[in-house]
């Protein structure tokens, strides 16, 4: 394991920005090692900035919290996406504790999703001393988020009817109120505070243009643009943990934050996807993930003739990694099709929408790393 790592780690090292996909949202071993990988970047090759698709606000708390004594267990439950609450996310986070304890250049949690606001708003309350009209504004802009939010994690209940008009309204009201918290404090508040509010403005901003019937404003595109901002905010390389379509260089069953990275990066992003043929995933059967899903394991679909996952499982090692940029086989250039899982179960297996059209694998990623038999990952207890 640990030599694999370091040849992973020497194909990412020069990149300024690593996105490290994965399969399906519910996999122990691409957790685990994306995590080892990831360590080997943060502590040997100057990575100090790991993010999760998950929300920004929540995030820069969770830092908080790692840089923190307080219980990791609970931390993650309160502060991230349930996706990400196993415990090969505990055990990486633990890590990272333990290295900002002896290392003045300390390793930044972060998010780049804007699925939930309220923390981003909290964060702007926490500035002080800029008159009462800031004070006003982000408390108007708190109540904005909070409504959101609500409406965003109660469509986890049958019962309940989303009214769009209110969420229009809403997060009309919230973008216009960034937009005026950005020209009259933008220059005045610190970095956290920037982010959070321009995270704030990204996530009230679908509902904004629904107001004006433009309903194709693409995700991908608007947690590109966060990722942009924390890294040149920080100015340091990053790393991403995301979903093998929103890493990927082109759009793959979602738009692709990845070709938003590439055409502002060039060749310092790298997208390594993970794969796996056999075996178990976690789901939830919950529309929406929000903080407290409850996951369920699940055996992966039967792979399909003619697909990635039976070209990739036919190889004579059951585990391996190819950097598609100094591969001289001709396969990853052909084109087949591919299993996407989210993070939710899969019925019937063959179910449409997880499948692709046929892909060039290496024009969509820089590299894979391929388990042939994986486990469903471990999510925490409550």
């Amino acid at each position: 394991m640990t030599k694999a790592v370091k040849d992973i780690s020497e194909h990412l090292k020069t990149h300024t920005i690593v996105g490290l996909g994965e399969g399906t949202h519910g996999t122990k071993e691409f957790n685990e090692i994306r995590s080892e990988v990831s360590k080997q970047l943060l502590s040997k090759n100057d990575f100090k900035i790991i993010a999760f698709e998950s929300a920004y606000g929540d995030a820069s708390f969770l830092n908080e919290a790692v840089n923190s004594d307080v219980d990791l267990n609970n931390a993650l439950k309160k502060y991230i996406t349930s996706i990400w609450q196993t415990k090969e996310i505990y055990d990486l986070l633990t890590w990272i504790r333990e290295y900002n304890k002896s290392h003045k250049d300390k390793v930044i949690i972060s998010g780049f999703d804007t699925d939930v606001l309220t923390n981003s708003a909290e964060i702007l309350k926490k500035t002080m001393n800029l008159g009462k009209e800031y004070t006003e504004i982000a408390n108007e802009i708190g109540k904005k988020a909070a409504l959101q939010d609500e409406m965003w994690e109660k469509q986890n209940d049958p019962s309940f009817k989303l009214d769009m008009n209110v969420v229009i309204k809403n997060g009309t009201e919230g973008f216009l109120l960034t937009k005026k918290a950005d020209s009259l404090y933008g220059q005045k508040i610190d970095l956290n505070s920037k982010l959070a509010l321009y995270n704030l403005e990204q996530g009230f901003k679908i509902p904004y243009e629904a107001s004006k019937k433009n309903y194709d404003v693409s995700r991908d595109l608007i947690m590109a643009e966060m990722i942009e901002k924390i890294q040149s905010g920080y100015n340091k390389k990053m790393i991403l943990f995301a979903h093998n379509g929103h890493i990927a260089l082109k759009p793959i069953i979602v738009d692709g934050m990845g070709g938003y990275l590439k055409k502002k990066y060039g060749n310092k992003y790298y997208a390594l996807a993970t794969s796996t043929v056999f075996g178990n995933y976690s789901a939830t059967t919950d529309p929406r993930a929000v903080k407290n899903n409850k996951y369920t394991s699940y055996q992966l679909p039967k792979q399909l003739e003619n697909s990635w996952e039976e070209k990739l499982g036919n190889n004579k090692y059951e585990n391996y990694f190819v950097d598609f940029n100094g591969s001289s086989e001709n396969v990853y250039g052909q084109s087949f099709k591919m299993r996407f899982l989210g993070y939710g179960p899969i019925t019937p297996p063959t179910e449409k929408f997880t499948i692709t059209e046929p892909l060039k694998l290496n024009e969509c990623f820089n590299g894979i790393i391929f388990i042939k038999q994986t486990n469903a990952s471990e999510h925490l207890l409550n």
